[in-house]
């Protein structure tokens, strides 16, 4: 998932992961980045896009024990 309040729209994360992130290019001020699809890409590939995120917008979880694995 995508913290809203935390992202910048860097473009890091959907630069990383295409298939995964899309920044709303059609907001004129402050785009944000979104999941687009959570399976888009691996698990590192993933946690590679959330990590280089500047703000620690992205928040990964393991989907079936819900644990947080990113940001720790």
């Amino acid at each position: 998932d995508v913290d809203k309040s935390l992202c910048i729209g860097c473009c890091s994360c959907e630069i990383i992961a295409p298939d995964v992130f899309e920044i709303n290019k059609a907001s004129k001020s402050n785009p944000k980045s979104s999941v687009i699809n959570q399976k888009g890409a691996g698990v590192n590939k993933i946690m590679n896009a959330a990590e280089t995120c500047p703000t620690k917008a992205i928040i990964v979880e393991d989907k079936n024990t819900k644990e947080k694995l990113f940001p720790y």
